[in-house]
């Protein structure tokens, strides 16, 4: 039974709680420690903030960071606490995110499965899906080997899909995924893991990869588009993409449009009415060239500023501006998704759809 006169435990308690904070708070304690405090009052004012949030960060355990990536958001915690505990350390890439417009590092798994959930829908064929993750992986070592991101120093690879590829994170993914997000996410990342550390090599050096939504039924060669001729980066057909949304599409545009469009000095409505036409070919059938009055215009340049979904297109012309009847998406150079796709749906593994679109290339880093 507690003597009458002492405190009480938990006076005591409070006490010595005050104690301590005043100790870790770096305030004085000794005689000697007071007659040396130099700070006047208004100094350890400010510093008390401070100090009471570095008490708080010891004391308190730090919240959980949510996870950046879709590999590290399927795993557990005790699956990534062993993963970093792994044998050989993962490549890592420094990625510039252009919608957060900063600069991060990830590994190069976790890049790669943002990069299959921003380029290719998840509801393909798994087959393409790992085609797409080989692609993709190989995109980014060559681009790290030969220089990194040109629009952004420091940075291996950045996230703008017309600029170097597109990537996907977490909160991107759900918004486009909905309710399937599990799901989707989990075909993503099984069809990553089943390709790990595969690439596509020429000459024992990772490959210029291109790749685009559609073909229109054949691909293009990368010296039509990029005046850049690579052996692996040639025409092959793309059978199978008829029947895809999106294979045929009508584009009228507005001949004042065309004209505001292009910038031609002195080319004005009334000229590309009257004047233009589809100049050259190459030789898969896609339109090289149109004429507007004496200027020649590459239709890569025609695509770009009319926003054209490809120049494999047919035109017809009325009173009112000149309609384009395309086939296909993109660029046309590289691997096909939708043809990826249905070669997939035809019984054909991503080693063999990877091969059609890039011939003659070597897939390294299969067991």
């Amino acid at each position: 039974m507690m003597k009458r006169g002492y405190p009480s435990p938990k006076l005591c308690a409070l006490l010595l709680a005050v104690l301590l904070l005043w100790r870790m708070l770096g305030a004085p304690v000794t005689a000697e420690q007071f007659a040396q405090l130099g700070a006047p009052m208004r100094q350890a004012r400010a510093l008390l903030p401070a100090r009471l949030l570095r008490v708080w960060t010891l004391w308190l355990p730090a919240p959980a960071q949510a996870p950046e990536t879709l590999l590290d958001e399927a795993m557990s915690a005790d699956e990534r606490a062993l993963a970093a505990m792994g044998g050989e350390a993962e490549p890592t890439l420094a990625v510039f995110l252009s919608e957060e417009n900063r600069l991060t590092t990830m590994p190069l798994e976790s890049y790669v499965c943002g990069v299959v959930a921003a380029e290719m829908p998840a509801a393909y064929h798994m087959e393409a899906l790992k085609a797409q993750a080989v692609a993709a992986r190989t995109r980014a070592l060559w681009q790290a080997e030969g220089g990194g991101c040109s629009e952004h120093a420091g940075a291996d690879i950045c996230t703008h899909s017309a600029h170097c590829q597109g990537y996907a994170t977490i909160s991107e993914c759900q918004a486009l995924w909905g309710n399937e997000y599990e799901a989707y996410r989990d075909r993503v990342l099984a069809a990553v893991q089943a390709t790990e550390g595969q690439l596509l090599t020429y000459a024992g050096k990772p490959i210029t990869v291109m790749y685009h939504a559609m073909s229109g039924g054949v691909t293009e060669d990368a010296s039509a588009v990029f005046s850049q001729s690579l052996p692996y980066l040639v025409s092959v057909s793309s059978t199978g993409e008829e029947s895809a949304r999106g294979f045929y599409t009508d584009t009228t545009v507005p001949y004042e449009q065309i004209a505001e469009a292009l910038n031609l000095p002195g080319v004005d409505a009334v000229e590309v009415r009257q004047t233009f036409s589809i100049g050259e070919y190459t030789p898969t059938g896609r339109v090289s060239t149109v004429l507007i009055g004496d200027e020649i215009i590459q239709a890569t340049r025609l695509r770009q500023a009319l926003g054209l979904r490809s120049t494999l297109f047919t035109i017809s012309m009325d009173g009112e501006g000149v309609t384009f009847h395309q086939q296909g998406y993109g660029h046309g150079v590289g691997m096909s998704q939708v043809g990826a796709n249905a070669m997939a749906a035809s019984g054909s593994g991503y080693a063999d759809i990877l091969g059609h679109y890039y011939p003659g290339v070597t897939l390294e880093g299969v067991e």
